[in-house]
């Protein structure tokens, strides 16, 4: 996992999770010649990929890659990388699966959602095999088989020990090739928190009104109720003693006024799949609890969410 006079060493990136996100990231790395392979639970889109390909649409075109695919982890060749792409729920699972496909000197690069997942992967696979990162990319998981890559965002890496490493820079440079936007922050666990509190403020509210990010403002209620959610979320950031860049209110209102996609939480619920929102607002709630603060919007958009995903998981299941 070298460079030699300007050549980025060809690379193994197992992907643990394909779905939309790691689907947009192995399939973009494929598409620059990378070797990769796609684990996931879903039976169905596990075999599209075999049969036919990984077919990708949307900002970089339309173009499919021949990518292996199995779910069935122990049946690929060992990893130089592995990508965390599963929800937060699942990432003790994730954690496992990676310390069977991984090279011994091989490590893991979380793109989640959430707080937690580096400590549940440093657990698991020690601190020196794991990187931290997060994504604004995103994508919609249009059938089995078939992506669409929906936002062009960035994508923020650092080591843990704020060191600035070879492999960080391995990484960062077939990323920037494979047009994913790659920002090596020094503080990458600011940044997390930071990506936490963004994700409280739209994640959850554009997957219970079916609303786009662009279109909160147009309801000046539910604009004000994005407002005191972020408001809450900052409160816990402060009392655990994190200094977040910039203003972050700020930050994600300008955001979500030019953002249409759909949100993963939204795809999710569409699906019938059982959503992030403890690992978010039901965290802000439940940690604010812990810690004496108030945080009734959280806790009621959690409670809602536990409500709608109920419902629609078990709509799924008839």
């Amino acid at each position: 996992m070298t460079t030699h006079g300007g050549t980025i060493q060809h690379m193994h990136f197992a992907v643990i999770g394909a779905g939309n996100m790691g689907c947009v990231y192995g399939g973009n790395l494929a598409r620059i010649g990378q070797e990769v392979s796609l684990i996931d639970v879903w039976d169905a889109h596990v075999r599209a990929i075999q049969q036919d390909g990984l077919q990708m649409t949307g900002l970089k075109g339309s173009y499919t890659v021949r990518t292996r695919a199995t779910t069935v982890p122990a049946e690929i060749p060992r990893a130089d990388a592995v990508l965390i792409c599963v929800n937060a729920y699942s990432t003790a699972e994730a954690a496992r699966t990676a310390a069977i496909v991984l090279k011994d000197d091989g490590y893991a690069l979380t793109l989640q959602n959430g707080v937690g997942n580096v400590e549940t992967l440093t657990g698991v696979l020690g601190q020196q095999r794991v990187l931290a990162g997060l994504s604004f990319q995103s994508g919609d998981l249009e059938g089995p088989g078939r992506v669409r890559h929906t936002n062009n965002g960035e994508t923020y890496l650092g080591e843990l020990d704020r060191s600035r490493t070879e492999r960080l820079e391995t990484i960062r440079a077939l990323m920037e090739d494979a047009g994913l936007n790659p920002v090596i922050v020094e503080d990458v666990v600011s940044t997390i928190w930071a990506k936490f509190v963004h994700n409280c403020g739209i994640n959850a509210l554009c997957a219970i009104s079916g609303l786009r990010p662009g279109e909160i403002q147009e309801v000046p209620a539910f604009d004000e109720f994005q407002t005191r959610i972020i408001e809450e979320a900052l409160a816990l950031v402060r009392a655990k003693g994190i200094q977040l860049p910039d203003d972050p209110l700020h930050t994600i209102k300008e955001y979500c006024a030019h953002k249409f996609h759909r949100p993963s939480m939204m795809q999710h619920l569409d699906r019938g799949q059982i959503t992030e929102i403890d690992a978010l607002n039901g965290y802000v709630a439940s940690e604010s609890a812990r810690l004496g603060l108030p945080a009734p919007c959280n806790d009621a958009l959690a409670r809602i969410m536990h409500g709608r995903q109920h419902r629609t998981h078990r709509s799924a299941e008839e």
